[in-house]
């Protein structure tokens, strides 16, 4: 726990507009309410209670480049960039700023709609300074989770984080990620769930993480069972859309009541930037590519060359 004796709040505040925001010691001072001085002090207590970390990322020992391109011939997707170093021991720092610069790149216009997904990766970009400002862009989530208690599947909180840091507008989804019947029947005819899902259709964009298999996953939504059969051979997910390392899409009794974005529609985006991180999620991707469920990805060098290893490529060559 954060031990100070000085204002936690005043301390959040401050930290997050000098580092994460990125303004001057001087602004914040008159966005926070102090003088110059204090800002200093604030900054360095910040930094001294481990309230604001600094990672120092390792030499790329490869060509990063070279690998990406591998990696995206293998694939056959559009594009692929590689983050150094191991992104998960860096809290996906590094994958936060690579997707930062894609998502700029396409410079989303007002009114156009960026999709998000759930999961523990996209969960913690969605809170990283440094992102574009996307102002009078519609932030939309591809599944509900309203009732999940693990944040990283809450995806209207998910939305809102990244909406903050956007400057966009969030739109959310008022539903658990898995309803009855009725409960389903009765959304169809909800004009409040329309209006947010119906902007699936014609989305500009979409952010989506690739899930782990399913044998021996350790973060899965609560809403999928545990030990179901019909998704034993599953290799993955994007947006709980399952599916086997042929990239054949797998469902599982009551499938038909979630709230997710259709497959068809997700496959129809024109961009869709994948994330994922972690030697275990390399037969994921590799699946996953099979699927059309994404054009685009954004990883790191340990996985990236766990992919390529798996397919049997020598990275000497």
């Amino acid at each position: 726990m954060l031990e100070t004796s000085m204002d936690m709040h005043l301390l959040h505040r401050a930290a997050t507009a000098y580092y994460l925001d990125g303004q001057r010691q001087e602004e914040v001072a008159r966005r926070v309410g102090v003088s110059r001085p204090s800002v200093s002090k604030l900054l360095a207590e910040a930094r001294r209670i481990g309230m604001v970390r600094f990672d120092v990322l390792d030499v790329p020992t490869v060509d990063l480049a070279e690998l990406a391109e591998r990696l995206r011939e293998l694939l056959g997707i559009d594009t692929v960039r590689i983050a150094p170093g191991d992104q998960v021991q860096r809290e996906f720092r590094g994958i936060g700023d690579l997707l930062a610069e894609e998502l700029r790149n396409l410079e989303i216009q007002q009114g156009e709609v960026v999709l998000l997904s759930s999961g523990k990766m996209i969960h913690a970009v969605s809170g990283m300074g440094g992102m574009p400002r996307l102002e009078g862009a519609r932030i939309v989530p591809t599944v509900g989770g309203q009732q999940e208690p693990d944040p990283s599947f809450q995806t209207n909180e998910t939305v809102r984080r990244f909406a903050d840091r956007t400057r966009a507008e969030p739109r959310f989804i008022f539903a658990p990620a898995l309803t009855s019947p009725t409960l389903w029947a009765s959304l169809q005819e909800d004009p409040g769930f329309r209006s947010v899902v119906d902007l699936w259709d014609g989305a500009r964009a979409a952010v989506v993480g690739i899930g782990a298999p399913y044998d021996g996953r350790a973060s899965l939504t609560s809403v999928v069972p545990r030990h179901e059969p019909a998704l034993e051979q599953a290799a993955g997910d994007v947006c709980l859309h399952f599916f086997d390392e042929d990239g054949a899409t797998l469902t599982f009794p009551g499938a038909e009541f979630l709230v997710r974005l259709p497959l068809e529609t997700l496959r129809a985006i024109p961009t869709t930037i994948a994330l994922a991180a972690g030697r275990e999620k390399a037969p994921s991707i590799r699946a996953g590519a099979k699927t059309g469920m994404f054009t685009a990805l954004i990883t790191d060098v340990p996985t990236a060359e766990a992919v390529l290893a798996e397919a049997g490529v020598d990275l000497r060559d």
